[in-house]
């Protein structure tokens, strides 16, 4: 029993000085269970365990001590006067001057003991030097004790290995013997199980790390000036907070990892803190030690086992410093971070450590603020919201990882009230990600709050003035990208409020700050253009506006230059107008290229501007350099060498001293910022804080200024590439013929599928009318059905007799193979019996050789057969409609905003006199004769088969439905088509225009190419319904009016008579529609002019004739081959 006794009150007092319960008036529990005051406890000791008198009296002075430090503070864990937003090391852990005299005694009766010499006694003499104002006699006990900086020799060795349990155990574990007073708190003869509380191991642990913290706060007392002392003391500690982190018990609640060990919790976590805190000060944050790191490291790891309550401050200056750390390690010298958009990686390493982090200190401050009172700010919410998009900032602000920041947002918004920075940090990030109408919520919020402040005069609550004009430049650029994004003039609202939003910025505008100024001028700029085409109809006040907008772009320009203002200066100086001047427009578009050659829309718009020049060579070269940007390394050097070898394609006019366009061409686009391998940019010899500062400086101060324009997201920077594409396939027929374009829209399409691998939401079908198929009918369409791991298009040669096709493939897979299947290229074309191409008996039986060959794995070729059969079945329901909705049920959907058809007539074969055929892609060729060399007999339009019996099937998606990736990609196939009709092959176009509907059934495009292919048949009626269709869903679709117009006013020959007639009503409708084309959208579109000089001429009014042919053939002179604001759009 005595033995019993003496175990169990060994066990209790260690278990009440390690966690530290000092001011607890029952620390521990008597042999019977029940409690025990302090002095009972040491009484008890005293009687159970014999000549161990001194360890009672250590501990006692111990706990007196640390009563007398913690008397005055409001938490437990803190001792004596520590600040709550300061680090540098202040009064704390000394006693005040009334406690002193208390404290001595407590001092001398420890110094009776010296005769034991023992470390505990030594390290509490030492505690008492410290806690006295006496750091040199604190140092001098700490050297009476040997290998202090070895931190390890002083906690005794477990018995046996560890576990994978625990170690440190929490007190319940059983020991064998009682222990004997060995140079700490520890039982000589431990069990063969492993050391925990009972043992003393924790206790010695706890002295330890107390030691060396006490040593290194005694350095910055005596030695101020010189630092790396107590540095270089803290860096002792690393060895032991590593045992710690690896022996304290894993998976159990708090009660056991954190109360058990409270008193080695806060000597651990203060000597962390004095550590980061100074390192932070002295120590560049490449330090080749990473010393600073490691402690940032090791607090993380630690404060997985701290309570929300413990050390808020310390741990919340701490949180600060991490992510001021990471900040400014790892954002980049340049506000704008490139990297491969188009094939997108995952976040930083470093961002996962960040947002850990992040939360940690989000629960703190959830615990540890309220919600302000009237008159208060939470300052440590809004500047931890300032901190958390600093650090969305340095990982690149990309869109797609706005997310975790807006989250953080809305839970700011509950500990704060009418916060301007909540808001202004709303606006943007709600932007970027996607939801605009919030976005414009948060933004007008902001801009009333700061106004309503600044009119009462309440300085805490107005905005500086700086962020007030970057934030209503980038609200105002925001509104006008929402304005151009809508049909027609539906943004006239937005365009209103974005220039009321200028208008506030300019009344709190620095004249001195050149930056800021240019900033305006630019947005100013962007506000008239777009004011210009999306709110005027008046022909003279839309000049002005442009004048007006060239003029803010020149100030811009000439005050601070940048790529963004270059940019939209060689826009303005490219528009028809008096200020036209395409030489000027490529050299401003050449110096954007040069100082933001990762932007593909320069390089995209300078190619434009070239084809206006009629250098074909020179922007079939910068489109080769811009369809590089984002691609595999591998691909970019290709792209290099092959423009290195053919140098005749680049411009060799200077644009600057010592740099040419050869040279853009070649380095330029592919110089981007050094990078290191994990794609961020470290900052040399910087530091996180000054070497003199005392509180951490305001979050804002690591946030960048507002871009011109967000960083794109992936889907952005794909629709980019993809409008690139679009028009190198534009130049290459222009050039070339359809015959050259044809076979690089198998490129294309590759490359969609191997970017996106792109997988259709709507079930993948067969374009076909009916289930009989030929292997000619199967020519030139295609339907990207990518495989799961790789895609692959196969470009055959069907021989002669047959047009050029895209070759199905249905090989085989090798079942031991890991190759994944290739991509299948599925026909779109009609395949009705009687348009098809009529197939030799060699032909025939080669079909038949691949089908047997198709079908050696009877399961598979079975599933093969059954999904086609499904394909087809369900597309011949789907295409079987397309005719009947044309002017059947045709209603209006306002909703519907998409971007007008790049589709264009020839001009120059109409001013020519030439036998005209609308083209979607400006082409030289003519329709009519390739249909006429392919077949002498008219072609008719196949009738439309009934659908077969199926379940009802969803007609077409719904608007919601229709993805962004749908919407390209019913461009793709619309432009395909018009390649396949200029070639003569009209069932491959109407396959292609079947694709596109099902992409998008509400792409006036689809329709207009529908319209076409009706004309290229002769079919006036059904292509008149299928442009009123485009006209329905956008009725400011250039195209398409200029088309429908052209129908009515062309002579028709169709029909029975061979006598032409043209519809004088109709002629009155065209003219009509026409002036209200060109009033708005359609200004500067010369086909427009052109079939409204044609209309006046009909109605006999040859003045405005006249007058309109010469608008016409001034527009058409030195244009570009696309729309700029279609390929590249009117603002960044």
């Amino acid at each position: 029993m005595a033995h019993a006794k003496d175990k169990h009150y060994w066990s209790q007092l260690r278990s009440a000085l390690t966690a530290g319960q000092w001011s607890s008036t029952l620390p521990a529990k008597a042999f019977n269970g029940s409690p025990l005051t302090w002095s009972e406890l040491l009484r008890k000791f005293n009687k159970h365990c014999k000549r161990f008198q001194d360890v009672a009296e250590i501990a006692s002075q111990t706990q007196a001590l640390s009563i007398l430090l913690g008397a005055n503070a409001r938490d437990e864990d803190q001792l004596g006067l520590e600040p709550e937003d300061e680090f540098r090391l202040g009064d704390e852990c000394i006693l005040l001057p009334e406690r002193k005299e208390e404290a001595t005694g407590g001092y001398e009766t420890l110094k009776r003991l010296e005769s034991k010499r023992s470390d505990s006694l030594i390290l509490a003499l030492a505690y008492y030097a410290y806690a006295l104002g006496r750091p040199a006699d604190c140092l001098a006990h700490f050297g009476h004790v040997p290998k202090l900086v070895d931190a390890q020799s002083h906690i005794p060795p477990p018995s046996t290995m560890r576990s994978d349990n625990s170690a440190l155990y929490v007190p319940g574990s059983t020991t064998e013997t009682s222990s004997s007073w060995n140079s700490t708190f520890y039982t000589a003869g431990s069990s063969a199980s492993i050391a925990d509380i009972e043992d003393g191991r924790a206790w010695a642990m706890a002295e330890s790390i107390r030691s060396i913290c006490l040593q290194g706060m005694c350095h910055e007392k005596l030695n101020p000036s010189n630092l790396d002392m107590a540095i270089q003391v803290y860096s002792t500690s690393i060895p032991l907070l590593s045992i710690l982190e690896f022996e304290i018990p894993r998976g159990l609640n708090e009660q056991s990892s954190f109360t058990h060990y409270r008193e080695l919790w806060r000597w651990t976590e203060r000597l962390m803190f004095r550590a980061i805190t100074l390192l932070a000060r002295v120590r560049p944050l490449d330090d080749g030690q990473s010393l600073l790191w490691t402690f940032f490291t090791h607090y993380e790891a630690c404060s997985t086992h701290w309570p929300p309550t413990f050390r808020t401050a310390h741990r919340s200056i701490a949180a600060v410093l991490h992510l001021r750390s990471l900040v400014i390690r790892f954002r980049g010298s340049s506000p704008t971070i490139t990297p491969n958009m188009l094939q997108p990686e995952g976040p930083p390493q470093w961002l996962a450590t960040a947002r850990s982090v992040i939360n940690e200190y989000r629960t703190i401050l959830d615990k540890s603020t309220y919600f302000p009172r009237a008159g208060e700010r939470n300052v440590k919410v809004e500047d931890f919201v300032d901190l958390c998009v600093a650090v969305w900032e340095a990982s690149g602000a990309m869109p797609d990882r706005a997310r975790w920041v807006i989250d953080v947002l809305w839970w700011a918004t509950r500990f704060t009230f009418n916060s301007y920075r909540i808001f202004r940090h709303m606006a943007r990030l709600l932007y970027v990600s996607g939801d605009h109408e919030l976005a414009k919520r948060f933004l007008r919020l902001y801009v009333e709050i700061v106004s309503k402040s600044r009119e009462a005069g309440v300085d805490v609550d107005f905005d500086t003035d700086r962020h007030w004009v970057e934030t209503l430049v980038e609200g105002s650029r925001m509104l006008c990208r929402l304005a151009l994004s809508k049909a027609g003039f539906d943004g006239v609202e937005e365009v209103k409020e974005a220039g009321e939003l200028l208008e506030k910025a300019k009344t709190r505008l620095e004249a001195n700050d050149k930056e800021l100024v240019a900033r305006v001028a630019l947005a100013e700029g962007v506000w008239n253009t777009v004011t210009a085409f999306t709110g005027q109809q008046d022909q003279r006040t839309r000049a002005s506006r442009l004048s007006r907008a060239l003029d803010q772009y020149i100030k811009s320009v000439s005050t601070f230059s940048t790529p963004a203002a270059n940019h939209q200066l060689a826009i303005a100086l490219a528009l028809p107008g008096p200020s036209q001047n395409l030489e000027e427009a490529i050299a401003y578009a050449r110096a954007a290229v040069e100082d933001a050659a990762s932007e593909i829309r320069h390089w995209h718009l300078l190619a434009l501007l070239l084809t206006a020049e009629e250098q074909w060579d020179k922007a079939k070269g910068v489109l080769e350099v811009g369809a590089g940007i984002g691609e595999p390394a591998s691909v970019g050097s290709e792209e290099q060498s092959d423009i290195e070898v053919a140098p005749e394609n680049i411009e060799q006019e200077k644009i600057s001293p010592g740099a040419s366009t050869a040279s853009i061409v070649a380095e330029k686009a592919l110089s981007e910022p050094q990078i290191d391998d994990k794609g961020v940019r470290s900052i040399a010899n910087e530091m996180p804080l000054e070497p003199n500062a005392t509180v951490i400086p305001p979050s804002y101060t690591l946030l960048r200024p507002l871009p011109d324009y967000p960083n794109p997201s992936p889907r952005d920077a794909f629709e980019h590439a993809l409008q690139l594409r679009f028009t190198q396939m534009v130049l290459v027929e222009h050039v070339e013929g359809a015959e050259g374009a044809e076979p690089k829209w198998v490129d294309v399409f590759g490359w969609v599928a191997e970017k996106k691998g792109y997988v259709s939401e709507t079930p993948l079908r067969s374009s076909m009318d009916t289930g009989s198929r030929s292997a000619a009918t199967q020519a030139a369409s295609m339907v990207l059905v990518t495989s799961v791991q790789e895609a692959e298009i196969e470009w055959k040669n069907t021989g002669s007799g047959i047009p050029d096709s895209l070759g199905l493939s249905l090989a085989e897979p090798d079942c031991g193979a890991s190759q994944p299947p290739p991509i299948t290229v599925t026909p779109a074309s009609p395949a009705d019996p009687d348009n098809r191409f009529p197939l030799s008996q060699e032909k025939t039986q080669e079909i038949v050789r691949r089908s047997s060959f198709v079908d050696r794995d009877s399961s598979k070729g079975r599933k093969v057969q059954r999904m086609l059969k499904d394909r087809v079945h369900k597309g011949q329901e789907k295409i079987s409609t397309i005719s009947k909705k044309i002017g059947h049920g045709v209603s209006k959907n306002g909703s519907l905003h998409l971007r007008r058809t790049t589709s264009a007539p020839d001009f120059h074969a109409v001013l020519q006199n030439h036998q005209y055929q609308a083209s979607s892609i400006h082409s030289r060729r003519r329709l009519r004769s390739l249909i006429q060399h392919h077949d002498d007999t008219p072609i008719e339009s196949p009738p439309a088969p009934p659908p077969p019996v199926l379940p009802p099937l969803q007609e077409t998606k719904a608007k919601g439905e229709v993805t962004r990736e749908d919407r390209l990609l019913s461009d793709l196939w619309a432009a395909s088509a018009a390649t396949f009709r200029r070639l003569g092959k009209i069932d491959q176009a109407k396959g292609a225009i079947q694709e596109a509907e099902v992409k998008n059934p509400e792409n006036p495009a689809v329709w207009v190419q529908f319209g076409l292919y009706h004309n290229a048949l002769n079919h006036d009626r059904e292509a008149v319904e299928a442009f009123q269709k485009a006209l329905f869903i956008a009725p400011d679709d250039v195209s398409a009016a200029v088309h429908m117009c052209r129908t009515y006013l062309t002579p028709s020959t169709s029909g029975k008579s061979s006598e032409s007639t043209i519809d004088l009503d109709k002629v009155d409708l065209s003219a009509g529609l026409l002036r209200y084309i060109t009033s708005g959208l359609g200004w500067d579109v010369p086909e427009a002019w052109y079939y409204l000089a044609k209309a006046h001429g009909l109605q006999g009014r040859k003045d405005k004739e006249h007058e309109y042919l010469i608008k016409a053939f001034m527009l058409s002179q030195r244009r570009c081959i696309r729309s700029i604001g279609h390929a590249v759009g009117w603002c960044l």
